[in-house]
């Protein structure tokens, strides 16, 4: 299978996640509210939307590293040639590689904190909560990781670099 191909199907797993599970979220916040009106409050929704909106908001930040759809200020490279628009990008991109870094040690470190610790409400324990902090790190260098190298190639998409 070539590289393309996996890359593909990398992207349509993680948005399917991502949209499956903010559906998810917003139908337990729903039922939370009904049954709260109309029947007796569901006590480990409300634990499990949170839990999910953790989810959605790392996987929120790998799809927009690779869209490059941050907020950025883009003051300095607006005025700035070709040359020194790519360097800003990719010492962007460095830096947001190092704040990665620091998300994959510190989540895994809180992923094995929590290895024996259960939710509140919930079935499992806080471990699987706290997982997408690396996860998503190592989501996340690997995507810069690859747009940097086709950013050097001369393979950069059409997706404008900003700082």
């Amino acid at each position: 299978m070539s590289s393309n191909r996996v890359h593909r199907a990398a992207l349509k797993v993680l948005h399917g996640s991502g949209v499956v599970l903010f559906i998810g979220m917003c139908l337990l916040v729903l039922a939370q509210v009904v049954a709260r009106k109309f029947f007796e409050p569901l006590v480990w929704s409300e634990e499990l939307a949170r839990y999910i909106f953790i989810w959605v908001a790392f996987l929120g930040w790998v799809i927009a590293s690779h869209n490059k759809s941050h907020i950025r200020i883009s003051l300095v490279t607006d005025r700035a040639g070709p040359v020194l628009k790519m360097a800003l990008g990719i010492f962007a991109d460095l830096a947001v590689m190092v704040f990665a870094l620091i998300f994959v040690v510190k989540g895994w470190r809180l992923v094995q904190n929590n290895l024996d610790i259960e939710t509140v409400t919930l079935f499992f324990d806080f471990w699987v909560v706290y997982l997408i902090i690396p996860v998503s790190a190592l989501a996340t260098l690997a995507v810069i990781f690859f747009d940097i190298m086709d950013l050097i190639r001369g393979r950069s998409s059409a997706r404008e670099i900003v700082l």
